[in-house]
């Protein structure tokens, strides 16, 4: 028998999984002879057109990203017939999903899941870089490679925040694994980048324990659970786990995503100071291969171009962590208080704390630059528009130095600068900042882009006042 041959060169072997929403095939590429994955939406759902558009919506949001820790996409289109089927051809990944190897061993060693749960992090921190949330992060949608990779796969429910897409979730609905979803997904709230990350604490705890944290009879109850019931303290569930790794884990797992990690990059740098012991898993046969060489090449580079020359001790991480405790509460504090307190006695509360902090997490720490923003919007807010634009300008200055004039924050500072010139009396001024950004933002990434749009409308409104 003959196989399959879908766009006339793509060629379906076998089916190797499925889903909710779709069905993934090995298949072999007879243009470039390779070996390649074949995913289509599933059969009920061929007359939805609104399932093809989000199917296909994933193939742009994956072409995207290039990351080593996501699958390459190679082509998408359309397989003819009554109705057409959409699919999605991308790079055939072996391993084993984290499903299996919870399967295989139960709780992992926790040098081995914070090296999982950082590689995983990464992943996810460039994913919002670019406004991407996965949405449905969970075990099986986690693969480790033989060369000790970790690949995040299936980004069917990842939501773009560009002004051009529409939002899929409808009244009432939900999309995700019960298991896996936060609170704020459960309630049909806005995504966040917290949302993914609390999702990744609960891997991260199962992977530790060898137990699913949030359970149930139906749906609804883990649901109900998602929202109310906190997660078991893993300092508790799993003896011998550092404490701070602990902190970081169960701070992942609030049920508000103001009380998680600020983003995935502090993730990150949580998990990877005790990332270790890869090379005990039976699944881990290629360590000594390639991507070590060129992890170790880029890391060797880091360390010397950022690194201090002492490592720090016990005492030191110590005083890291409860310096940044200290400001999230801060900026927490400001939230709270600001239109219930004296403006003037809330700013200078933060800028007592930012002042103390910066010296020991670094002034561009992202964290800092958070309460360091929140104090110019404070100044803002207040009218004092002066104060506040001295604020941004070094923020603008310093953070694209480090990030570059495209990132999220030096755009936002942008953005209020331009306020600051507007309540100053200078409205002209403001247009011309907002037109030179326009621009710049116009040429990245589009006129239909959310941001370009917004500041489209911001200049508008600068000039109608």
């Amino acid at each position: 028998m003959q196989p399959q041959v879908v766009g006339d060169r793509y060629e379906l072997l076998a089916q190797i999984g499925s889903g909710g929403m779709g069905r993934v095939y090995e298949g072999f590429d007879r243009n470039l002879k390779r070996r390649i994955a074949v995913k289509f939406t599933q059969p009920s759902l061929d007359n939805d057109p609104g399932w093809t558009k989000r199917f296909l919506r994933e193939a742009e949001v994956m072409a995207r990203l290039s990351h080593p820790g996501l699958p390459a996409i190679y082509d998408a289109g359309l397989l003819p017939g009554s109705p057409e089927r959409p699919y999605l051809v991308m790079e055939f990944v072996e391993g084993i999903t984290f499903d299996d190897l919870l399967a295989n061993h139960g709780s992992l060693p926790v040098g081995v899941v914070a090296a999982l749960g950082a590689q995983t992090a990464a992943v996810l921190a460039a994913a919002h870089r670019h406004r991407i949330f996965h949405r449905d992060l969970k075990p099986s949608n986690l693969m480790l490679c033989p060369d000790g990779t970790v690949k995040v796969l299936d980004f069917g429910l990842a939501v773009v925040l560009d002004g051009d897409v529409t939002r899929y979730t409808t009244t009432g609905a939900t999309l995700g694994t019960p298991a896996f979803m936060a609170p704020e997904q459960v309630e049909a709230k806005a995504v966040v980048p917290q949302t993914d990350l609390y999702a990744l604490g609960l891997v991260l705890h199962e992977l530790l324990t060898g137990k699913r944290v949030m359970t149930g009879g139906t749906p609804f109850v883990v649901w109900q659970n998602q929202i109310h019931r906190p997660a078991p303290e893993i300092v508790t569930a799993c003896l011998g786990i550092p404490a701070d790794m602990a902190e970081l884990v169960m701070c992942m797992l609030a049920k508000s995503p103001a009380q998680r990690p600020h983003d995935a990059a502090v993730v990150h740098a949580g998990l990877l100071r005790h990332a270790a012991g890869l090379g005990s898993l039976s699944e881990v046969t290629g360590l000594d291969g390639p991507a070590l060489m060129y992890a170790l090449a880029v890391g060797a580079a880091e360390h010397t171009r950022s690194e201090p020359e002492d490592e720090p001790d016990g005492a030191s991480t110590a005083v890291v962590n409860s310096e940044r405790v200290g400001l999230r509460q801060a900026i927490e504090r400001t939230r709270e208080l600001t239109g219930a307190a004296r403006p003037a006695d809330t700013a200078s509360r933060l800028k007592t704390v930012v002042e103390a902090v910066a010296p020991v997490l670094g002034a561009h720490d992202r964290e800092v630059v958070e309460a360091r923003t929140r104090l110019a919007d404070l100044h803002l807010e207040t009218g004092e528009y002066r104060e506040a634009a001295d604020l941004y300008r070094p923020l603008i200055d310093e953070l694209t130095e480090v990030w570059g004039p495209y990132d999220d924050q030096v755009t936002y500072c942008q953005r209020q600068l331009a306020r600051c010139d507007v309540g100053a009396g200078d409205a002209r001024g403001a247009v011309q900042r907002l037109q030179q950004l326009h621009t710049r933002m116009a040429v990245r990434y589009g006129e239909q882009d959310r941001r370009v749009i917004e500041l489209a409308a911001q200049i508008r409104n600068v000039r109608n006042d």
